[in-house]
């Protein structure tokens, strides 16, 4: 008879971990060594697993194996869940007393079933997972894939690309980002980072990647782990908002900048934030040659290169577009046949013009590196070459109507100029002395130069008049000894002409040896007529190269016919004053433009604002968030715009109305002005500091506005101190009372100053400090019509003083 197995020498935990049983093909135990007692193996299986267990013992085979759940196993009278085990059972033959058995073995592997039951599930869960889910070895081949990421990446057999090495999957910047996190990973750091790649089959998606190390139980690293999110949709919305809100800004811009690049770089940035990876250049005519003003900063240095230097009117797409003056969309660029081979990059191209009059001026151009543009990109800049061709019409009206005004300004001077040159001839006989004092203030109001003024003395040319100092020794040798006539054609055909000549671009080859002039940039050189015959020639050189604009000419212009005038003596009495009333003729045509301009915008903008509201009632159920904003945008630029007009008519009312003067005591004025303005203070702290003010000659209403905009200015500018220290005071001069007014607030830039009396100059943000940039304009209008002058002086966030003076 065998020799029973006991399990006598085992602990518990041992004795439950490893079981044995003996029993016949009924499983019916005939020899038990679990603890000692003999029990029936089938009593400690389920219920539900003892079919499967009693097929297997009733089966003739030799052995078997299978797991199954027991139950039982931590002694009598305890409950326990069942555990798994692995019964192995051997048949054994009829030896001596013992029949014929099976000789069966259990091993406890429930914690190992458990652990794979886990595994199971973290697979299962793994794989159901969108995200793409890699395991890499440390030279970072791809050795395994979850199925939900396989499936997000669009693969539909994972041996394809088994082994493959991960970072060639990626291209540009994102694979170097690549290459940087599995660096770290294998230094032991986990790196998240955002790129851009496509699937296998193509599909363009951004990813979320985060890459780790994966370690052993021994804590060595064996793997690496990369995980990649697809969060592409989510970019798209970032794209979208960014998209919305570049055209929302340039359309804000729109209205309120001039400066024709700045518009143009505005658009070009709406057409990257919209449409991604494209290149756009907005081009000008010049010539025969298109040439890039501004461009986007992805074209190489050979493109910019070449778009710089200018592309011919000849290429045949900016032949189309200049012929047809409509949007041009060319898919399948040929970048040979349009004789720009450094463009051969580009897989399609788009136009958009601009007109400049009748004809086209200006061009928006966008390339892509694909073969054709889709419905949206062709729609998106069909809309941004709209926005823009509204942008340059506003920018062009802008510029000529502060041309207008530059106009009226150097009129202005030259009529002041006129003034100075008719009073002196009253008190001068000597005529060059009128010349000098022309000469003189027209160089008070130009660029670094000097003037000259030239008479023939037989066949020379002879200086006989010159302000300032030519910048050569040599130059001025020259001109002391003079030049021979029908040899320097700068002096040579306004006397033969009769009529100004203004060189932006001097050459100097054309007059006298060009070493001595090498250093002028730019000259000017005017007839003086007396009595229907040239005295003489007014030039003026400058050192610096630039364009004669409309202001100049009519500041030299004026200012020569005025001389011609004046030196005709008394016979020129008569031709004076009729010269004094054109030009007074023309600022009264001005001014009486500017206030029509005004009052004919009115009609535009109450369209705009009663439309505006028609559409918010009609919308107001179906009106969601952006199109509110849309909205609120229309209403403050209309609302703004109604401002600009009441500026403009009051700039304008205040150089119309006469001036009524009358003895009137500025302190008076000042109490009155402050009680006006302590409604509006809102509960702030304001010292008053107010010294002794004079009477003064002058109009009282336009005194009082003076005194109500310098300080309404100073409470606006001090509103964000705690205490806003506001003072009033004068100074008496031989001549003149010098009234100042100062405060603590925000101060200005002192570089400038000069731009602060301007019509819509501004210092500082609307969003900052509200206003239009008209009241210091109209205080320096007021002040000059009372023979006065203005004047500010300040520092950024020091405060600032204004001051005018008033004649005695």
């Amino acid at each position: 008879m065998s020799t029973p197995l006991s399990h006598d020498t085992l602990h518990p935990q041992e004795s439950r971990r490893h079981l044995r049983w003996v029993t016949d093909r009924q499983g019916r135990a005939l020899d038990s060594t679990r603890a000692g007692s003999a029990d029936d193996l089938l009593a400690r299986v389920p219920p539900d697993d003892r079919p499967a267990l009693g097929t297997l013992l009733a089966s003739t085979g030799p052995a078997f194996e299978t797991d199954l759940h027991l139950s039982g196993l931590n002694g009598p009278g305890t409950q326990a869940e069942p555990r798994w085990f692995r019964l192995s059972g051997e048949w054994q033959e009829a030896a001596g007393s013992l029949a014929a058995h099976w000789r069966i073995s259990a091993v406890d592997i429930h914690d190992l079933k458990e652990a794979q039951t886990q595994r199971d599930v973290l697979q299962a869960l793994t794989d159901a997972s969108p995200n793409c889910i890699k395991v890499l070895d440390l030279g970072a081949h791809l050795l395994s894939m979850n199925e939900g990421g396989q499936a997000t990446m669009e693969i539909d057999d994972f041996e394809v690309c088994r082994g493959l090495l991960w970072p060639t999957f990626w291209q540009g910047e994102a694979r170097a980002q690549v290459e940087a996190a599995l660096e770290r990973a294998r230094q032991g750091e986990r790196t998240t980072f955002e790129a851009q790649t496509a699937t296998w089959k193509g599909t363009p998606r951004w990813w979320e990647v985060t890459v780790g190390p994966l370690y052993d139980t021994r804590g060595q690293l064996r793997h690496l782990s990369a995980v990649s999110r697809d969060i592409t949709s989510r970019r798209e919305a970032q794209d979208a908002v960014t998209a919305l809100d570049a055209f929302v800004a340039f359309t804000e811009a729109a209205g309120a900048i001039t400066d024709v690049q700045v518009l143009a770089g505005a658009a070009l940035q709406v057409l990257r934030a919209t449409l991604g990876e494209v290149s756009a250049a907005y081009h000008t005519l010049e010539g025969d040659l298109w040439k890039a003003q501004v461009w986007t900063d992805d074209f190489s240095p050979e493109v910019v290169a070449r778009l710089t230097a200018g592309i011919p009117v000849s290429s045949p797409s900016f032949a189309e577009v200049r012929r047809s003056g409509e949007v041009v969309f060319v898919d399948g660029w040929e970048a040979e046949q349009e004789g720009l081979a450094e463009t051969r990059s580009y897989g399609a191209a788009a136009f958009s013009p601009s007109f400049v009059g009748q004809s086209v001026g200006s061009l928006l151009t966008m390339g892509t590196r694909r073969r054709a543009w889709t419905a949206r990109e062709q729609a998106v800049f069909r809309a941004v070459g709209r926005s823009l061709t509204l942008a340059l019409e506003r920018a062009e009206a802008t510029r000529l109507l502060g041309e207008h005004r530059l106009e009226l300004q150097a009129r202005t001077r030259a009529l002041e100029g006129f003034a100075a040159l008719t009073h002196d001839l009253t008190l001068q006989s000597d005529p060059l002395a009128l010349v000098r004092q022309a000469m003189e203030m027209v160089l008070s109001l130009l660029p670094p130069g000097y003037a000259n003024f030239w008479q023939l003395r037989g066949d020379t040319w002879q200086a006989t008049t010159q302000v300032g100092t030519v910048g050569s020794a040599e130059l001025q040798t020259a001109i002391d000894a003079g030049f021979p006539a029908g040899q320097v054609l700068s002096l040579d055909r306004p006397l033969q002409t009769r009529e100004p000549w203004f060189q932006d671009v001097y050459n100097p080859q054309q007059d006298i040896d060009p070493a001595l002039v090498a250093h002028l940039g730019t000259v000017a050189t005017l007839p003086v007529l007396v009595n229907g015959v040239v005295l003489g020639i007014f030039c003026v050189p400058l050192f610096d190269q630039r364009s004669w604009g409309t202001a100049d000419r009519v500041v030299l212009t004026t200012t020569v016919r005025s001389l011609g005038l004046a030196l005709e003596g008394a016979q020129g009495v008569a031709a004076l004053a009729e010269e004094r009333r054109k030009l007074e003729a023309a600022n009264e045509e001005l001014e009486a433009f500017a206030y029509s301009v005004s009052h004919d915008l009115r009609t535009p903008v109450r369209h705009i604002l009663g439309f505006h509201a028609l559409l918010r009632r009609g919308l107001a159920e179906h009106l969601d968030e952006k199109s509110g904003r849309y909205l609120d945008v229309i209403e403050e630029a209309a609302q703004r715009m109604n401002t600009l007009i009441d500026a403009m008519l009051e700039l304008s009312r205040t150089s119309r109305l006469p001036l009524r003067s009358r003895l009137v005591d500025l302190g008076a004025v000042v109490d009155g002005v402050i009680q006006t303005l302590r409604p509006d203070l809102n509960g702030r702290e304001v010292q008053w500091k107010i010294g002794p003010l004079p009477m003064v000659q002058g109009d009282p209403d336009t005194l009082q506005q003076v005194i109500e905009n310098l300080l309404s200015n100073a409470l606006k500018y001090s509103r964000e101190r705690e205490v806003s220290v506001i003072e009033v005071g004068a100074e008496e001069h031989e001549a003149e009372w010098a009234v100042w007014v100062r405060d603590n607030g925000a101060g200005f830039d002192p570089r400038y100053q000069d731009k602060l009396f301007g019509v819509f100059q501004r210092l500082h943000r609307h969003d900052e400090f509200e206003g239009v940039g008209v009241g210091l304009a109209n205080v320096r209008r007021i002040v000059h019509r009372h023979g006065g002058q203005v004047q500010a002086s300040g520092q950024v966030d020091h405060g600032a003083t204004f001051r005018f003076t008033l004649p005695k």
